[in-house]
């Protein structure tokens, strides 16, 4: 799971890490009680998942109270790469001198934990591994003592940080990796982490994501996503319900049994042209009541013009599923066209349950999807 920038700001705070004084807003007049708290001049900036905020133009500077208003009123109404902007992170502007990158993540190919530093901050680090690789700094963790001033010191070294100035810099590679650590981290990203006019170390931004296998005995992970609201909220609202789902970003809605034929069933989507919203695995022995909490979980999705269902029964009952999609269509008055591909153990019974209702039920995969992408584009 990514966090939002605010998010992984209250993790590096944690930690002792600095970050300039800020706050989340869900409205433009909470945006300007912020901005009159910390002090003017301020940044604005959009609380998504995705990266590339500045590239979008969604990275925004106010001096005053007008400026802020009219900045944090155009935020709000955003949508960016199909994410809309539901809040901002109002933050005091600092006077940036120069600007670094720092992170920690997982190198699952060799098993270890891996740190990163740069003095090429604020660009993306696999531009600045093309075009100046000698300003990148690279270091795997040993997991016996993990991260030391000595290692900090010595990658500080290699692209030209020496002495006092270098000092400055340790105290972000040591309270990182214990960030990274003992949070259950797979990435802590801080681009750019800044030295400010004034001579201190910053971290302006937050890129964070978190093991969500570790949820369990990492209780700040529940906390986050039970608080969010948004797909993460709809995402573990769904796993409490024994349901397995990941948003995506399109526009048909993908519900299988089985991880396998789940993703199956999503990469069909995207080879016959359509955009995937989501993986949603009802799983095995899935009844009535799973069935119906899926359809429904589908349709709070933003953009979802069709739903392809694609069930293979084996220890699923295809009866059960299909008295899952009547319950479903009655209670939740659903809109949206949807298309079944219904197979296996009481395939029969099932059918002519949802044949009754008047839903076609497909037996073969293909040929459901395709008019699933069919109708997601305007077809009848």
């Amino acid at each position: 799971m990514f966090l939002y920038e605010h998010e992984g700001k209250e993790i590096f705070q944690k930690y002792g890490i600095p970050i300039p004084p800020n706050g989340v807003a869900y409205s433009v007049e909470e945006a300007l009680n912020i901005a009159k708290k910390i002090g003017y001049p301020v940044v604005i900036k959009p609380q998504i998942l995705g990266g590339r905020r500045g590239k979008a133009g969604a990275i925004r500077f106010a001096e005053n109270d007008d400026e802020l208003i009219n900045n944090a009123q155009e935020l709000l109404s955003m949508d960016i790469r199909g994410e809309k902007v539901k809040r901002v992170l109002v933050e005091k502007k600092v006077n940036i001198a120069h600007e670094y990158y720092i992170s920690f993540l997982m190198d699952f190919y060799e098993r270890k934990p891996i740190v990163m530093f740069s003095t090429e901050g604020g660009i993306e680090i696999e531009e600045v591994a093309r075009t100046k690789p000698e300003a990148i700094s690279k270091r795997y963790i040993p997991l016996e003592y993990g991260m030391t001033s000595f290692i900090a010191m010595e990658m500080l070294n290699d692209v030209g940080i020496k002495g006092q100035e270098a000092r400055k810099f340790i105290p972000i590679f040591i309270n990182l990796w214990k960030a990274f650590s003992e949070g259950d981290l797979l990435l802590a990203e801080i681009n750019p982490l800044v030295k400010t006019v004034e001579g201190e170390v910053i971290a302006v931004d937050a890129r964070v994501m978190v093991d969500d296998n570790a949820e369990f005995r990492q209780k700040w992970i529940r906390e986050f996503k039970e608080r969010r609201g948004g797909k993460e909220s709809l995402e573990y609202k769904a796993k409490e319900k024994g349901i397995s789902l990941v948003v995506l970003e399109g526009d048909i809605g993908v519900i299988g049994n089985g991880a396998g034929l789940t993703m199956a069933t999503v990469d069909l989507v995207k080879e016959f042209g359509g955009e995937p919203a989501d993986f949603l695995d009802i799983g095995g022995g899935a009844g009535p009541e799973r069935v119906f909490e899926a359809i429904k979980s589908i349709i709070q999705l933003p953009n979802i013009k069709v739903i392809i269902m694609n069930i293979f029964g084996g220890i699923t009952r295809c009866d059960l599923v299909a008295k899952g999609i009547l319950e479903a269509l009655s209670k939740l008055d659903l809109k949206i066209p949807l298309v079944v591909r219904l197979t296996g153990t009481n395939e029969k019974e099932g059918r002519a349950i949802l044949e009754k209702a008047g839903i076609k039920a497909y037996t073969d995969m293909i040929e459901a999807v395709k008019k699933a992408v069919e109708l997601s584009k305007g077809g009848e």
